[in-house]
């Protein structure tokens, strides 16, 4: 539980503008799966000022990736997640930032970007694009492994193939802050129960 609570807090850390009162007001986290195989930690925060969600990979599940994929798929991703400011994609993770209310929409339109962005050419020079800019400005503190070398030797079906890697089992889902139970979970159910585990025939085909 020690371990569910430090995610809790460090989520609420990367999302909250008042982080000194994080852990104030906060009851004890929940963790469930759903159906599909995707860990979910839900845990209510009064005292914060908002609603915030991460998505994280399981890295375990991931040993074989290449170097500066992740960072690559992000900067793919970020660019559908364009128009909306309450989602970014950075490091190994999603996020959201909203309120209790608008938790449901903003968690579907997250689970939409994640499951059915299209990785296609222009997704993957936009974000290559995107990436080494930010790389050539140092604007932000990126892994050594993560350099212009690294990204210039992953192609689009590398990507591609990585992205298709992904399925709710290797995932999980934090929700914290000033949210209602009952209301997380429901929004959690209607954004990410319906998401397909992979299956053998599925990751073989990948790999082929």
């Amino acid at each position: 539980m020690n371990t569910i609570k430090k995610i809790v807090v460090f989520s609420l850390i990367i999302f909250s503008a008042s982080a000194s009162n994080a852990q104030n007001g906060m009851r004890e986290p929940i963790n469930y799966s759903l159906k599909n195989g995707m860990k979910i930690i839900v845990s209510e925060n009064q005292k914060s000022q908002g609603a915030f969600s991460s998505f994280t990979l399981d890295t375990r599940a991931f040993q074989n990736k290449k170097d500066g994929i992740v960072e690559l798929l992000n900067a793919t991703l970020n660019e559908r997640a364009s128009k909306n400011d309450q989602i970014l994609f950075k490091d190994n993770s999603g996020r959201l930032a909203t309120n209790n209310a608008q938790l449901e929409k903003g968690l579907t339109e997250m689970a939409s970007i994640i499951q059915h962005t299209d990785i296609n050419q222009k997704a993957f020079d936009s974000g290559k694009a995107t990436l080494l800019a930010s790389l050539k400005k140092q604007d932000y503190d990126y892994d050594q492994t993560v350099n212009e070398n690294t990204i210039n030797a992953i192609s689009l079906a590398d990507l591609r193939a990585f992205y298709n890697e992904i399925s709710p089992e290797k995932t999980f889902l934090t929700v914290a802050g000033n949210v209602e139970m009952n209301t997380a979970k429901a929004a959690v159910k209607k954004a990410f129960g319906n998401w397909k585990k992979a299956n053998k025939e599925e990751i073989s085909s990948i790999a082929k």
